[in-house]
């Protein structure tokens, strides 16, 4: 049994690379202290601590550990350059009638679609493969879709802010180097060499990829192609997504991860943390290169709005600089601000979790 994306040269030659922030909170939340990847459950320990108990309860309801499927809302087609809030207000104004849909494929007792079913090998065997409604959610769902898409925007979000914020440049210069190294494979050895590399139950036969799975089903919209989506926290084989009208996205495991599992102690525990605040050290450990506001939002995942304002702190405090070249100003770390900036550094440096065991 496959999926099969018709896809023929011209919708390829289309297809790309992005990024995703929801999916690295997805895959934290899938896995829970079980990850196999250290930065991930560490990841999810600092979820457990930091999110209020109703948004975690209700993260993990829609996102079970036990059962294969988690509602496409939470993990919208990625935008080149788009921030975590940003993400968080497209999962927030997902329709509600979408959103019930999603429930309906995978939550026992609730409306059965016929096109869903025909993908299993019998109504016995997809009602085997549903799932029981868990109470968070069923809370939740009491006020429709659109309740359950706001809840759930407003809890990933928290999540990021509060949990990956401080790792995201870091997170980010994996990504990057994942979607480089896969991009030159495939300038040099074509798209072939991809998909092998990606994994070994997807191929292109020239006029449809094709994904083997224990449902069969053909996609007839990708005619702007597909995007390959690296996550670090991803496990298994590549997943994919696919609703329409929306480009088929194919989420697969990052490479090189290992970095993140040897990590430095975050900014979360630093004394620079503790002089100016988690997002403040963040942005000001991130400024080794003059940026501008909307360069420092996609490197760290913050709305431009929430950059500018702690910009703003660091610039009164004597800590940054900023300069206007044309239409656009850059910050630039200042003599103090590299000092406390490289006395950071240091202190992370001196102190490492073993890739084996994580740090909780």
């Amino acid at each position: 049994m496959a999926m099969r994306v018709q896809l023929d040269a011209r919708a390829w030659s289309r297809s790309r690379f992005t990024t995703s922030a929801a999916m690295e909170v997805v895959g934290v939340l899938r896995h829970r202290g079980r990850h196999p990847a250290p930065h991930a459950r560490e990841w999810y320990a600092r979820a457990r601590r930091a999110l209020p108990p109703r948004q975690l309860a209700l993260l993990e309801a829609l996102v079970p550990d036990d059962h294969s499927y988690a509602p496409d809302f939470l993990t919208p087609v990625p935008r080149h350059g788009e921030s975590m809030p940003d993400v968080a207000a497209r999962i927030a104004a997902t329709p509600g009638e979408e959103v019930d849909y999603q429930l309906d494929i995978a939550i026992r007792g609730r409306r059965v679609w016929p096109h869903v079913a025909a993908l299993h090998p019998g109504a016995a065997a997809y009602e085997r493969w549903r799932r029981p409604m868990p109470p968070a959610l069923a809370k939740a769902a009491q006020d429709g879709g659109a309740a359950v898409a706001a809840a759930a925007a407003s809890a990933m979000a928290t999540l990021f802010e509060r949990v990956l914020a401080p790792d995201w440049p870091r997170v980010r210069a994996v990504l990057d180097a994942d979607i480089s190294a896969h991009a030159d494979r495939m300038a040099a050895h074509g798209a072939a060499a991809v998909l092998d590399e990606l994994g070994e139950r997807m191929r292109w036969t020239g006029t449809e990829l094709v994904l083997e799975r224990t449902y069969s089903g053909v996609i007839d919209w990708a005619e702007e192609g597909v995007l390959f989506v690296p996550a670090t926290t991803h496990v298994g084989p590549v997943l994919f997504a696919a609703e329409r009208p929306h480009t088929p996205v194919l989420f697969y495991r990052a490479r090189g991860i290992g970095a993140l599992g040897e990590r430095p102690v975050g900014a979360a525990e630093s004394a620079l943390t503790e002089l100016v605040g988690v997002t403040r050290a963040a942005l000001l450990t991130t400024l080794d290169s003059p940026a501008s506001t909307l360069e420092l939002s996609r490197r760290t995942g913050w709305s431009t709005a929430t950059v500018s304002y702690h910009l703003g702190i660091l610039l009164r405090a004597g800590l940054v600089d900023r300069r206007r070249r044309g239409r656009v100003v850059r910050y630039a770390r200042t003599g103090l601000g590299s000092a406390l900036a490289a006395t950071n550094g240091e202190r992370s440096s001196t102190r490492r979790v073993h890739p084996g065991q994580g740090r909780l």
